[in-house]
């Protein structure tokens, strides 16, 4: 008997490459090792407050500013303000496990978590889009960002894929189902409903609609009316200081405006609204590729509180991009994949828009490469054929 090994079916890696790698491990890491005590004191104090709360069932107040901020100063005595917890509670149950352990402990647990949910990734992009694959999400700087910072951004990158992957086999309800956990950060994932209405794949929204249905339950059971009535109030509040702090750094159309137009509301709403037009513009008959990369894009530069680690998202629209795109579109996933845009948050304003005008531009070079003639000239390169193009 002999088995199956886990690098079956793999492609074989050049070593330049896995130098690549290792090279763009040991930057990564580095960095990160200069923000992760603050990761630790801010970002991820309010997943692991979170958590607490669930697990000892105080799901009713949950979202109330003064009961986080009485946990977080248990495990932090200095922290002021409250570091919000924005989190449904469905996703709370998912962080609870984490309150099982000492603070610190688990806070190395959540980082090492994390690291293995990007190798997950990483290999699946290496077996369906070989070495280059490999090599663009070592430079890819938003996951290693996400971590460091104690973030979960590498988890909703793994549910975009695991929706992608069951919809490209012909699982459209339960890729659906699986694109539903992303509700955990609702804001990047708002235009899927529209999506999947305005290309008529019902069983794929059937699957996002059962999955959302069965979340709300959750958390209603969890909460009640009155946790649902907190938290939407929680989520309205103008007076939470790290709720969207440092606008300049939003890698979206409101970090463009702080950092080009002074934060102007018009030039908020413009670049929405222009983000909006190249989304349904290359949604039109789309491909799945295209589809989830314009969706993708559209969704983390028209949403609230979006910044460099919540790109995360981009690394499977590059891979998608890339590998079936036309040649614009696959040159602006090329500079969306390199860490420079997302580097330039550490400049001042306003060369930190950087990251922000990357993704705009990587979404206008994606609406723009929709076929503009009936001889199918100008448009999409066919290099995906093993992925079922069709609508539900």
């Amino acid at each position: 008997m002999t088995g199956t090994s886990i690098t079956a079916g793999m492609p074989r890696v050049p070593g330049t490459i896995l130098a690549l790698v290792v090279v763009a491990a040991a930057m990564w890491t580095a960095l990160g090792s200069l923000v992760v005590e603050s990761a630790r004191r801010h970002d991820f104090l309010n997943l692991y407050t979170g958590g607490k709360l669930a697990l000892e069932g105080r799901f009713a107040d949950m979202h109330v500013p003064e009961v986080q901020l009485e946990y977080e100063r248990r495990l932090v005595p200095d922290v002021t303000p409250v570091v919000p917890f924005v989190r449904p509670h469905f996703y709370s149950l998912f962080l609870a496990p984490l309150a099982l352990f000492e603070y610190r402990f688990a806070f190395w647990l959540w980082i090492g978590f994390q690291t293995l949910a990007l190798l997950g990734c990483q290999i699946w992009g290496l077996r369906r889009f070989g070495p280059e694959g490999l090599a663009m999400a070592a430079l890819f700087l938003p996951t290693a960002l996400g971590i460091a910072h104690g973030q979960d951004c590498v988890l909703m990158l793994a549910v975009s894929i695991g929706a992608y992957s069951l919809m490209s086999a012909g699982k459209p309800f339960a890729g659906g189902a699986v694109l539903a956990l992303g509700f955990a950060k609702f804001h990047l994932f708002l235009l899927w409903p529209v999506a999947l209405v305005v290309t008529r794949r019902w069983r794929m929204l059937a699957g996002l609609a059962a999955g959302a249905a069965a979340e709300t339950a959750i958390s209603l059971a969890l909460g009640g009316w009155t946790g649902v009535e907190r938290y939407v109030a929680f989520l309205r509040k103008k007076d939470l200081e790290r709720l969207s702090p440092s606008p300049e750094l939003m890698v979206n159309a409101q970090g463009i405006a702080a950092n080009l137009f002074g934060e102007s509301v018009w030039a908020v709403a413009g670049l929405s609204l222009a983000a909006l037009a190249l989304w349904a513009w290359a949604i039109r008959g789309a491909p799945p590729w295209r589809l989830w990369t314009a969706t993708t894009l559209a969704g983390l530069l028209i949403a609230p509180h979006v910044y460099g680690y919540d790109a995360a998202l981009v690394l499977l629209p590059i891979w998608l991009t890339v590998q079936s795109g036309s040649k614009p579109a696959r040159i602006a996933a090329t500079l969306a994949s390199t860490p420079i845009p997302y580097l330039m948050n550490l400049a001042d304003s306003p060369w930190c828009a950087l990251a922000a005008l990357t993704l705009f531009g990587f979404s206008a070079a994606v609406a723009l490469s929709v076929r503009r003639n009936k001889t199918g000239e100008c448009g999409d390169t066919p290099r995906e054929p093993n992925v079922d193009r069709r609508s539900d």
